[in-house]
């Protein structure tokens, strides 16, 4: 396949984008930006006034990019990246290149829905519908958000009803057996004092290239339902309560990939070359090997979710005090091919039963004054059950009997404070602190190296402060300087062979540094926001292979030093009646400064002690740009008939697929298209994704491939999809 260019793919969205269109020039253009209110210091504040480094998408532009998913969101947002090896199952989400070796439940970027965090690495991932906005924090928001926003955080805040009936219903169709049905409805049950939403969504993709082997699960495709009600009450002009329950059902087929052979660094036994390779050197090839199967024992990604909050709102004379309730119950199982291929070798799977529930009591005050003040204090519960279902054929074993099965528990009680002091008219200094207490036990019926059953139980407890300062330089220039420390709680290694001591990990944490600007120009028709950072990274968590056995022996420990600096810029402008452009651009430089890693110290490269200092984080790209934009006008054939024509550009660069920076994956840039008519609520849209046909494989890991004799090092590869054609209608009211 094709792959493209950055400079071709330029020219090509110039040509295609509005950008080429012929339009009014700048001055005499009418239309504001439009002004985004955010609640990312846990109050509503317009969001080129929040001196935090942030992307932000509006309903609006949620719908006009299909953001359905976490990925869509990172592809949009740069700074963000989501690595997804295994479909929707375990992704491994990162911002500003602080990228983590997939430990545990609980990620380095924390996800809150209407915000409540979202627990388990499984669960973050869901199917993303009728939502009001989207907010990327970058940097450390542990101070305000707590649970592991050690990177940052984002924030998915649903639509609520109001006092008129509004609503919306959509359908689609499209190539490789794509189906869409989306529909919203509002509507006062009392007016002024009580309104109810309704929600449902249905999402199908048949994936983009079939199982050969006959009766085997769909390869790649993904099938969600959704649906959520949502009451919002407000018996008094000082009191707002807000419900809401929804349940999402997923069913994927088998996940997407394939093995890569090494080809390079044999092992070094007694200080000579052997024939075992161990890594494999050079760019990820594309493609999709005709030997790419999955044997019909295997289905793929199966689950279900309950979640439910309720927000309470009350105005008192000197505050107003929120109180968000949460409890939410969800079941998964997953199961691949583990061989990916028509013989049946091995079934990798996991059974995962999970809840959790959480209260937060939070008061805020002084709102306009010269102080500004939050006050807050939480407790949340997490409980996670998981059983095995890993089947290795290859050695006999038939069934799933008599598999590991595990229980971890987390306690964790918090209090926060936040004071913003204006010092003077245009000038504001901000003190935030947390207090955050991790109480963790595991269980598993697994047995040690010594036959003992492993229980295990720890706590920690953080710290994490922010400082900012903020200048009104002008009407339309903020300029604000922050520093701020993150924090992800520690756990436990579980697998068998393992020293005593080897059995929990510490926190880790980073200070970041980071200076911006947010700037509006030309009457708030043009915004340009800017922001440099640098990351001390500390007590890192990376994973190590113990000398108490030569296999189920790694684990992780806080033996590594990085650093990440870079720069962000978001650019927004309204030209001219009918024409939105958008940039967004960053530059991740993350780098180990001080890392031995063991796994390495047998390889050339890198005997005799694995040291890796200076070579960049993998799973992180150093560059990442997207560029946007629409124009819509009215069409002179029939009153109220209106057009609209759109494009974006996705594009990253090269990242490394893991410690060694011996292989990486390309450079990846996908075109993506819309166009349409509209009338009086009417809409038709022609859309295509990845214009250009680039499959360039968006993810590749090291792993262990399954043979008829054991196991081998290899790379699993996930193909890069094709071009895709959509037909949408909807229907506004």
């Amino acid at each position: 396949m094709t792959r493209s260019s950055p400079l071709s793919t330029a020219l090509l969205l110039a040509a295609a984008s509005p950008l080429a269109l012929t339009a009014p020039a700048l001055a005499q253009s009418r239309g504001p930006v439009e002004e985004i209110v955010v609640t990312a210091r846990q109050r509503d504040e317009a969001a080129q006034s929040t001196p935090v480094s942030l992307a932000v998408f509006t309903a609006a532009e949620i719908e006009r990019a299909q953001i359905e998913s976490i990925a869509g969101i990172a592809t949009r947002a740069p700074g963000l990246v989501v690595s997804d090896p295994f479909g929707r199952f375990n992704p491994a989400p990162a911002i500003r290149g602080l990228t983590q070796p997939g430990v545990g439940e609980e990620p380095s970027v924390g996800f809150f829905l209407d915000g409540v965090y979202i627990s388990g690495r499984s669960s973050i991932n869901l199917f993303l519908d009728d939502l009001e906005r989207v907010e990327v924090l970058k940097g450390p928001q542990n101070a305000l958000f707590g649970r592991n926003s050690f990177g940052g955080a984002v924030n998915l805040v649903t639509r609520k009803p109001g006092d008129t009936v509004e609503g919306f219903i959509e359908g689609g169709i499209g190539t490789k057996d794509r189906r869409e049905l989306s529909v919203g409805v509002s509507a006062p049950l009392i007016p002024g004092k009580l309104a109810a939403r309704a929600s449902f969504a249905l999402d199908e993709y048949g994936g983009f290239y079939s199982n050969p082997v006959p009766g085997g699960p769909d390869i790649g495709s993904e099938r969600s339902v959704a649906g959520a009600l949502t009451l919002r009450a407000t018996p008094t002009d000082s009191l707002e309560a807000v419900l809401r329950v929804s349940y999402a059902e997923d069913d994927d087929g088998q996940p997407k990939g394939w093995y890569l052979a090494t080809n390079c660094e044999p092992r070094l036994v007694n200080g000579q070359p052997s024939g075992s390779l161990s890594q494999f050197c050079g760019e990820i090839p594309d493609g999709v090997p005709a030997s790419m199967a999955a044997n019909a024992e295997h289905f793929g990604f199966a689950r279900d979710a309950w979640r439910t909050a309720a927000t309470i709102n009350y105005r008192l004379p000197l505050a107003t005090l929120t109180s968000i309730s949460a409890f939410n119950a969800e079941t998964n199982e997953f199961n691949r091919d583990n061989d990916y291929s028509p013989a049946l070798i091995s079934q990798a799977g996991q059974l995962t039963d999970r809840w959790d529930a959480s209260q937060e009591f939070r008061l805020l005050g002084g709102e306009g004054g010269p102080l500004t003040w939050v006050a807050g204090a939480s407790w949340y519960r997490f409980d996670n059950e998981t059983e095995r279902r890993n089947i290795e054929f290859w050695s006999g074993q038939t069934a799933t009997a008599g598999l590991p099965r595990t229980n971890e528990e987390t306690d964790s009680l918090a209090a926060y404070g936040s004071v913003t002091w204006q010092v003077l008219p245009d000038v504001g200094l901000t003190a935030d602190l947390r207090w955050q207490r991790d109480w963790k036990e595991f269980q598993t019926t697994s047995l040690d190296r010594n036959g003992n059953p492993i229980a295990l139980d720890n706590a920690w407890t953080m710290w994490t402060p922010r400082f900012v300062a903020d200048w009104q330089a002008t009407e339309d220039v903020l300029l604000y300087a922050s520093v701020a420390k993150g924090a992800k709680s520690g756990g436990f290694s579980t697998m068998a062979n393992l020293f005593e001591e080897e059995r929990s990990f510490d926190p880790e944490t980073n200070w970041t540094y980071e200076v911006g600007a947010k700037t509006t120009w030309l009457d708030g028709r043009l915004t340009a926001n800017g922001a440099l950072f640098w990351i001390d990274w500390t007590d890192q968590q990376v994973v190590a292979a113990s000398t108490a056995g030569t296999n189920n022996n790694f684990y992780t420990n806080n033996a590594a030093r990085s650093r990440s600096r870079g720069f962000e810029l978001e650019i927004a402008a309204v030209p001219a009646d009918g024409l939105d452009l958008r940039l967004a651009y960053s530059y991740v430089d993350a780098e180990f400064r001080d890392y031995q890693d063991p796994d390495y110290r047998d390889i050339p490269s890198f005997a005799p002690d694995g040291d890796i200092s200076g070579l960049a984080l993998p799973r992180q790209s150093k560059h990442q740009l997207v560029a946007s934009g629409q124009y819509s006008a009215d069409l002179p054939v029939a009153a109220g008939l209106g057009w609209f024509l759109g494009g974006e550009w996705l594009w990253q660069s090269k990242q490394y697929t893991e410690n060694s920076n011996l292989s990486w994956i390309p450079a990846d840039g996908k075109l993506n298209a819309w166009t349409g008519l509209e009338h009086q609520g009417l809409r038709l849209t022609l859309r295509v994704q990845n214009l250009l046909d680039d499959r360039s494989p968006p993810v590749a890991v090291r792993f262990s491939e399954p043979t008829a004799a054991g196991y081998r090092r290899a790379w699993l590869v996930t193909p890069g999809d094709g071009r895709t054609w959509t037909v949408q209608a909807r229907w506004s009211f």
